[in-house]
């Protein structure tokens, strides 16, 4: 399902994680140039301030999040560098400050 930190289907998630139902997170940083999708993600104010309180990306802390909430997610790049980046997520965790900022 489209999942990020701006479209966070908590009722369908929550639903699922009772059922044993993994999801998995398409559209992770938004969905910019498309007719239903918006940039609102990486253009985030809050998840600039978080990024930069851990010293990272908005997209690493949007993918910490995901993964964080215990969801699979799918990122889609060409560009050799974001792609390490978006791999570069496990050497820090979100306080419940972050949690509740973002939800």
């Amino acid at each position: 399902v489209e999942m990020n930190a701006s479209w966070q289907q908590k009722n369908l998630t929550e639903y699922c994680k009772s059922k044993g139902i993994i999801v998995t997170a398409y559209s992770p940083l938004g969905a910019k140039g498309t007719r239903w999708g918006s940039n609102e993600v990486m253009d985030s104010e809050l998840l600039k301030e978080i990024a930069q309180a851990h010293g990272k990306s908005v997209a690493q802390v949007s993918l910490r999040w995901l993964y964080e909430q215990g969801v699979s997610f799918v990122v889609k790049s060409y560009n050799k560098e974001r792609i390490k980046q978006n791999l570069d997520i496990f050497d820090f965790s979100l306080t419940n400050d972050d949690h509740q900022k973002i939800s």
